[in-house]
């Protein structure tokens, strides 16, 4: 487990972070500048804390009160950064083991060949960074940082810089590495949708201190959470399974418990399991299901909670995961909704995104 308990003064504010991470994937998110990169680059040791204690598995990486600040090249915690910082002059394959040769044969935790067939780099080995793809480049620089064998990988939005198609490709990689390798990982991103394709565990940050931490579900809906999702295009991602493609309607029929919905077109094959997204104000409710409309899908739920965000309505409905739904005050007050009561949740077919697949 990673303990962090540490203060440090940057220039435009203290952060000020107190949080155990004991799950194998933790995401850190939040506006630009709130001290995300600050909190990786402090448990890297590439930053000093002014007081507090780092402690993973025991082992003390930092602490102000014991005098100890263990240099980063022997923390043995793997780095991937926005920016792949590939060396130029090198060849894929030199790339990768960089850091694997300069480790003890009993310190080496994972194998080139075995990374390099993890991240399908095989026909890659002998070319140059300056011929890769975005996606490519990553990958290359994922395999890079496992290949220190590390305990522990920090990931800088190491998939910001690629368009949508690429991140779906490049996020089943990562579940291999959270899964197959089981290396804990504390990942910071801009997107709910990816670190919900990795994990439920977040730690949300605004100017320097945790907002909140714990499970997702839990603390998305909180009036002092929400506003930060939403302004990075928050989405409820529920797991579906395909069961059929109507490709003369260009959409395919997926099922959500022992619920069907309609979802755009995709090249899934039946009885593969998908991530479909959609946004909290793409949610019509109403209290029964409703007869002779245009919209495909409903869903029916429970109201969990009802909270104020911003002089709107956040609805929380249990459909087996929670869903926000934005409403108005006025649609609260005329549905006459209560913490408890069913509700069904509508939503248009175009309104959903069809995410990559589930592990």
């Amino acid at each position: 487990m990673l303990s962090i308990r540490v203060t440090r003064a940057l220039s435009d504010f203290t952060l000020d972070v107190d949080v155990d991470c004991p799950h194998m994937v933790t995401a850190v998110f939040g506006p630009s500048g709130s001290g995300k990169t600050s909190l990786l680059n402090l448990v890297a040791g590439l930053l000093r804390p002014d007081r507090g204690e780092i402690v993973h598995d025991d082992d003390v990486l930092f602490s102000s009160d014991k005098s100890i600040d263990r240099p980063p090249d022997h923390r043995r915690i793997g780095y991937v950064f926005q920016d792949n910082l590939l060396f130029p002059h090198f060849t894929v394959a030199e790339n990768l083991r960089y850091g694997h040769d300069l480790l003890l044969s009993a310190q080496r935790r994972f194998q080139v060949d075995q990374v390099a067939d993890l991240l399908e780099l095989g026909s890659l080995m002998e070319r140059r960074p300056e011929s890769l793809s975005g996606g490519e480049s990553q990958r290359v620089a994922m395999g890079r940082a496992i290949l220190t064998s590390p305990r522990l990988l920090l990931m800088d939005e190491p998939l910001a810089s690629l368009d949508q198609g690429l991140k779906n490709r490049i996020i089943p990689y990562l579940r291999h590495i959270r899964s197959d390798l089981e290396l804990p990982i504390l990942y910071v991103s801009h997107s709910v949708a990816e670190i919900l394709q990795l994990t439920g565990q977040v730690i949300i940050l605004r100017e320097g201190q945790v907002v909140a931490s714990g499970d997702f579900f839990d603390i998305a809906h909180r009036p002092e959470v929400f506003p930060l999702l939403e302004a990075h295009g928050f989405e409820n991602v529920l797991p579906v399974q395909v069961f059929e493609n109507d490709d003369n309607a260009g959409v395919t029929s997926v099922r959500y418990g022992k619920t069907n919905w309609v979802v755009p077109g995709c090249d899934r094959k039946p009885g593969q399991r998908i991530f479909i997204g959609f946004r909290a104000n793409d949610i019509i409710l109403c209290r029964a299901r409703p007869d002779g409309i245009s919209v495909r899908n409903a869903i029916e739920g429970t109201v969990a909670d009802i909270s104020d965000v911003d002089g709107r309505k956040l609805v929380t409905v249990d459909v087996g995961k929670r869903l926000a739904v934005e409403v108005t005050a006025e649609a609260v007050r005329e549905l006459r909704l209560r913490k408890g009561e069913s509700v069904v949740c509508l939503v248009k077919t175009h309104s959903i995104r069809v995410g990559p697949d589930v592990d």
